[in-house]
């Protein structure tokens, strides 16, 4: 009996072959992204339109548009990495990764170059386009991706966020044991000038030809974000950043806006370990690093030496260019850095936040925040922020969580208010 391979057999023969194949010297990862339109609520109420990526992968992406997009995070088996993009913006949009391998192919418009690669078309109303980029030969270290699209008015928008590719050996940054680490943050650095959103989301662009402006040259930020949030919003829990004592915790520092800024925690340095995706033989060790922008460092916060039994609440502030006065510092480059036990000072349930205590949610504790405790708590009214006891060894403002008001609570904030706290 003879048997006849069928053309459509032979050619699924072939592709499972090639499939199969591929693992032995091909390793890719993909993602589905997409661009879209959003908006961004501002401590003081001020309501900000942007534009921002959502992963729409499936099986894994949320589909909700975030800024900074959602963190792409590559392991060390994938030397590849696959973007599919769909765009329902209107206006073209790329992505572009600076320090990973990507075919140029500039695209132009009216002999003007627009794009550093080709890009996802302009949507049209109600509908999207799509586009596919390719990076090849990753490489361990941290990065940013970006819309390469008109960059001056697209990334202000919020088309950016970290790329993670990890090396081999679990819990380092670099293919190095001084790289090392036993705990690590993703920390964005940015900035919003709303007028600009405002305009650039109403008319696509930057120019008003009719009144001989363009906003890239007059940009001006009046919100200096940190992961997205700007200080107060930076207080909370959720915001907060973590280095827990006794440990090593690698700070990915990425800059994706467009103002060169200065991390800075109060009283500790950091170790410089990488730059732009880059080990550096050499660490340096430094309290105010440059952080320029579109600029990638890799930094140890190492609080190894630090008992368990201790713990604290550190600033992270831009030492060059935060917003600040005496009387607001609403849109500030703030964030805070949680360093505190989980045993046996602070069960893992509690939560500790030098905030907690303030009534109003003005940024201060305060007499005015004793008095609304009081009436609170003279009136049996729960309330979550107002719950901070028990107080750890280190003098932070935990609370049991229930939200149930004590007298000693009002005592423990009218403590923090004489201290001004």
């Amino acid at each position: 009996m003879k048997f006849r391979i069928q053309p459509s057999a032979l050619a699924a023969l072939i592709t499972v072959c090639v499939t199969v194949s591929l693992p032995l010297g091909l390793h890719a990862k993909s993602y589905d992204l997409r661009a879209d339109t959003a908006s961004i609520t501002m401590p003081d109420g001020t309501v900000v339109p942007v534009w921002g990526f959502a992963d729409i992968t499936a099986g894994s992406g949320d589909g909700i548009v975030k800024v900074p997009g959602p963190a792409l995070d590559l392991p060390a088996a994938d030397t590849n990495l696959t973007i599919n993009l769909t765009n329902k913006l209107p206006v073209p949009v790329s992505i572009y990764i600076p320090g990973l391998r990507l075919a140029p192919a500039p695209a132009n418009v009216g002999g003007r170059v627009m794009s550093f690669t080709a890009h996802a078309p302009a949507a049209p109303a109600g509908g999207q386009t799509t586009a596919s980029f390719s990076f090849t030969g990753l490489k361990p270290g941290t990065f940013i991706y970006q819309s390469g699209s008109n960059p001056s008015a697209q990334i202000p928008m919020g088309l950016y966020g970290a790329v993670i590719v990890r090396p081999a050996a679990a819990n380092q940054a670099y293919n190095d044991a001084a790289s090392a680490y036993d705990n690590e943050q993703v920390v964005v650095f940015s900035e919003i000038d709303p007028a600009f959103n405002s305009y650039v989301s109403s008319n696509k662009t930057t120019i008003d030809a009719a009144h001989k402006i363009n906003y890239s040259l007059s940009y001006a930020p009046k919100y200096f974000l940190i992961n997205g949030k700007t200080y107060p919003d930076t207080t909370s829990p959720a915001s907060q950043l973590v280095a827990p004592p006794a440990r090593k915790t690698l700070l990915r520092l990425i800059n994706a806006g467009s103002q060169n800024h200065v991390p800075t925690i109060a009283g500790k340095p950091v170790r410089i370990i990488g730059e732009d995706g880059n080990f550096l033989t050499y660490a340096r060790n430094e309290h105010a690093p440059v952080l320029p922008a579109g600029k990638t460092l890799d930094a140890i916060l190492d609080l190894s030496s630090t008992p368990l039994t201790e713990g604290n609440f550190f600033t992270m502030f831009d030492r060059r260019a935060w917003r600040a006065s005496s009387v607001d510092t609403t849109g500030s480059m703030i964030a805070f850095i949680k360093s505190y036990p989980t045993a046996p000072d602070v069960p893992v349930s509690l939560d500790c936040n030098p905030f907690k205590g303030d009534m109003n949610a003005d940024g201060k504790i305060d007499i005015v925040d004793v008095m609304i405790l009081l009436n609170k708590f003279i009136n049996s009214t729960t309330d979550p922020n107002g719950d901070v006891t028990p107080v750890s060894l280190a003098g932070l403002p935990c609370g049991s969580g229930t939200g149930v008001l004590k007298l000693a609570d009002a005592m423990y904030v009218l403590q923090k208010a004489l201290d001004i706290n």
